[in-house]
């Protein structure tokens, strides 16, 4: 179950889910129904992405309303001064600089992104497992000649 928009302070880092939960768009809460956050032309999130302060309802795409929850964090006002400074940047980058890096970094002064490290340690354990597939075979082949 989601939130609603009468749950939200300005400053709340939000995120909705896509795709089923392929992955989360996320973006900042400034009050009055506007999120700023990154997103691309045409109503693509990642086509030419910059950031940009939309209505609630652009942001939600239809999915269902989170909110990011902080022990430690800058306050609101800070929060919201952060994400209106970036105002039209175009520095996206999906590794390095998405949406999810830039509304904690807002928050919190630091650029993370949950979603690209459980993704590369996804990755890291496929590599893993492929590694050791490959190493009992050549092991096997040795033993068989």
């Amino acid at each position: 179950m989601g939130l609603l928009e009468t749950d939200l302070q300005p400053g709340d880092h939000l995120y909705v889910r896509r795709y089923g939960l392929f992955y989360s768009h996320h973006g900042i809460y400034m009050g009055n129904g506007r999120v700023v956050h990154y997103t691309g032309q045409e109503g693509k999130e990642k086509k030419n992405p910059n950031v940009k302060e939309t209505g609630l309802e652009e942001f939600l795409h239809g999915g269902t309303l989170k909110r990011r929850n902080y022990k430690k964090r800058h306050s609101p006002t800070e929060t919201m001064k952060v994400a209106e400074r970036y105002l039209a940047d175009d520095n996206y980058s999906l590794l390095f600089n998405n949406c999810e890096h830039f509304a904690t970094y807002c928050v919190t002064g630091r650029r993370k992104s949950k979603q690209i490290k459980q993704a590369v340690g996804g990755v890291a354990v496929t590599m893993g497992a492929i590694a050791g597939i490959m190493i009992r075979k050549r092991k096997q082949n040795k033993n068989t000649t």
